[in-house]
């Protein structure tokens, strides 16, 4: 019997080796079949046409008007290279945002926007709930909750619509928005409505990361110490730092899509409107579209945000991680020569700013968000269109209404560096006026843009477009800058009472 079972298996081992091969062929062919499917379903593009978005009538006092016979059209944007990020977007929120047409008139800040936005979010692995990730139901409401706060109609509803559609109850919003909108709860006094997170149905760790990104989207910042120790209880470092990360990229888009006064897109409004508090109101930036179409667009209604379906998820990452053009291909691409320890990061902006920004980097302990915010802080603190003077200085002006010293000091060093290279380019000095009164009306939240502003814009022979974006692009990093150092300032006061 032993003779006639060796020759059997001899037989049978190649067999099995064979049979695993077409089953992992199978499987191959099965999951591209899938991937397939998945972006097949989702292949269709949703955005508004540019040339409907020329043709609204807005308020006077709507600084979209001045972009408006500039707009860059979503195609365009595609053919540029950045295809798969505006795919992301549709994934994530339903539409390719209006604010992209806007963004590309100055590129560097919509490359900062496609650099941070992946970093701060942690993505794949927060989508794909990787151990160790935080719950992307409540990155989705740190990043709501700091831009209700920080009073960005636009952001509030594709933050909205983001959180609907990764699975955040939309009754849970509707319901503790209300609270956090009003910003009634003081962290001294006791609770007085049933929407305040401590008396509703969330849990600990939703009541406290809205806490947490509510205090930090408020400018000044509001973040109190019992909120800190409350919140750190709750999370390890890592996943906390997440948490603030988001809200820091919100710092960035509130003051972004708010300083550009971008028209918020009618079919996202109609699906998130009834989601939120009754409190939220357009604002004059926001409402551009949404009034300028007609009457019955306010009053219509579509049915809420779907949730994530495995299609939606594939079609996600074939965008993020497609070879050659993908998100991640382009983040590797822009962030090349960009150094990661938080030492090297210093020395790189020193030489590059006047300013290590070592107050940021050295709190950071994701590489990845690091290496982010260093390529977005190298592209901003450098002369342009506008000179990095004029900047800094519109800077400190918004440092008034920050009440941050420390992004304060660092201003002053990056302004005394830019002093001493001062004389090396020429820039058009009979537009600093303007520049600086536009300035002052983006450094609040929501801005205070007039209608005389704007007229003043349409009028200058000298002030285009791209220089205004870069401005507001400038401003908006300072504004993330200002939540993460809001964050270490609040961290160190309660360490030194341990």
């Amino acid at each position: 019997s032993l003779c006639m079972t060796a020759p059997l298996a001899m037989v049978a081992f190649p067999l099995s080796i064979g049979m695993m091969i077409i089953i992992a062929l199978l499987l191959i062919a099965l999951l591209l079949l899938l991937v397939l499917y998945a972006i097949n379903k989702h292949r269709h593009n949703h955005y508004v046409d540019i040339t409907h978005l020329q043709s609204i009538q807005l308020d006077s006092g709507s600084l979209f008007s001045f972009f408006q016979p500039h707009l860059i059209s979503i195609n365009e944007v595609s053919q540029r290279g950045y295809s798969s990020m505006l795919s992301l977007a549709q994934h994530m929120i339903g539409i390719q945002p209006i604010a992209d047409s806007v963004m590309i008139l100055w590129p560097p800040s919509f490359d900062c926007y496609n650099i941070l936005l992946p970093n701060s979010l942690n993505f794949p692995e927060v989508i794909l709930g990787v151990p160790g990730s935080v719950d992307i139901k409540l990155i989705s409401l740190a990043m709501y909750a700091s831009s209700r706060a920080n009073g960005c109609a636009y952001c509030t509803s594709h933050c909205c619509t983001f959180a609907v559609r990764r699975g955040v109850d939309p009754s849970i919003l509707r319901n503790l928005l209300t609270e956090v909108s009003n910003n009634k709860k003081s962290e001294e006094d006791a609770p007085t409505t049933e929407d305040d997170p401590t008396t509703t149905n969330l849990s600990p760790k939703e009541s406290a990361v809205i806490k947490l990104a509510y205090g930090l989207g408020t400018v000044p910042c509001s973040l109190t110490a019992e909120t800190y120790n409350g919140v750190t209880k709750l999370f390890p470092p890592s996943q906390l730092e997440w948490l603030v990360e988001a809200a820091s990229l919100f710092g960035l888009l509130n003051k972004l899509t708010d300083g550009l006064n971008i028209p918020l897109e009618t079919s996202t409004y109609q699906e998130t409107v009834d989601i939120m508090d009754t409190n939220y109101t357009l604002g004059r930036a926001a409402a551009g579209m949404i009034e300028g179409e007609s009457t019955a667009a306010k009053a219509m209604r579509q049915p809420p945000p779907p949730t994530d379906d495995w299609t939606n998820i594939i079609a996600i990452m074939y965008h993020g991680l497609r070879p050659g053009s993908g998100a991640m291909w382009f983040e590797r691409k822009m962030l090349r020569g960009i150094p990661t320890s938080a030492g090297e990061c210093a020395v790189y902006l020193q030489e590059r700013c006047g300013c290590s920004f070592s107050s940021v980097l050295h709190w950071i302990q994701h590489d990845r968000f690091r290496r982010a915010i260093v390529y977005v802080i190298g592209k901003n603190f450098v002369s342009d269109n506008l000179s990095l003077k004029l900047k800094v200085q519109v800077g400190l002006g918004y440092c008034d209404n920050l009440e941050n010293a420390v992004v304060e000091g660092e201003l002053t060093e990056v302004l005394a560096f830019v002093e001493k290279e001062e004389g090396t380019q020429y820039f058009d000095k009979s537009i600093k006026p303007l520049i600086l009164q536009v300035g002052k009306a983006l450094s609040y939240a929501p801005t205070r843009v007039t209608p005389e502003i704007v007229k003043s814009l349409h009028s200058a022979e000298n002030v285009t477009p791209a220089m205004i974006v870069e401005l507001v692009t400038f401003l908006a990093v300072m504004q993330t800058l200002h939540r993460i150092i809001s964050f270490q300032i609040i961290q160190k006061e309660c360490h030194a009472h341990v």
